[in-house]
C-alpha cells in the first residue's frame, strides 16, 4: 500500500471549504478549483482529506451515511504541539462556525484536548502529549 486519505459527506461543500480553511486547513491545490467536491492538506505529511457532497458519498460507499446528531462512527484527531494550540483551534473552530462539544482540559495528567464538531457533525479532537509526563507501563 502507498498511502491512504480521508473522504467524508458533506451537505454544502462550498460552505465546508469555507469552514476547514479558517480552522487552518490547506487547500489541495490538485483539487482547489473544484466545485463539486473539496481537498485538504492535513499536517506535515500533507494527510489529504476529500469531501463530497452525500449524494456522491452515498454513491461510492453502497450504503447510508450516519446521522451525526445520534451518533459518531469516528472521531479524528489532530496532533497538537502545545496546549495554547489547543486552546486557539477551539477559538478558531467556534469562530468558523463549528461547535465545540468538549472544552479544552487535562486528561489522565499528561494529555491536554478538546473537541469539536465540523458543520456536518463529524467529530474532530485536537490532542497535546507531554510525552515527560506520561506514565511507564510496565
Amino acid at each position: 500500500m502507498k498511502t491512504i486519505w480521508l473522504n467524508l459527506p458533506v451537505k454544502d461543500v462550498k460552505k465546508s471549504k469555507v469552514f476547514f480553511k479558517a480552522i487552518g486547513f490547506k487547500p489541495n491545490p490538485r483539487h482547489e478549483k473544484a466545485e463539486h467536491l473539496a481537498s485538504f492538506l492535513i499536517g506535515e505529511n500533507n494527510f489529504v482529506m476529500m469531501l463530497f457532497p452525500e449524494k456522491a458519498f452515498t454513491g461510492f460507499t453502497q450504503n447510508k451515511i450516519t446521522d451525526t446528531t445520534k451518533g459518531t462512527e469516528v472521531l479524528l484527531n489532530i496532533d497538537a504541539q502545545s496546549r495554547a494550540e489547543v486552546d486557539e483551534m477551539a477559538e478558531t473552530v467556534r469562530k468558523a462556525g463549528g461547535r465545540v462539544f468538549a472544552e479544552p482540559g487535562e486528561s489522565q495528567g499528561w494529555m491536554y484536548a478538546m473537541g469539536f464538531e465540523d458543520l456536518d457533525g463529524h467529530r474532530w479532537s485536537m490532542l497535546y502529549m507531554d510525552f515527560d509526563k506520561m506514565p511507564v507501563v510496565n
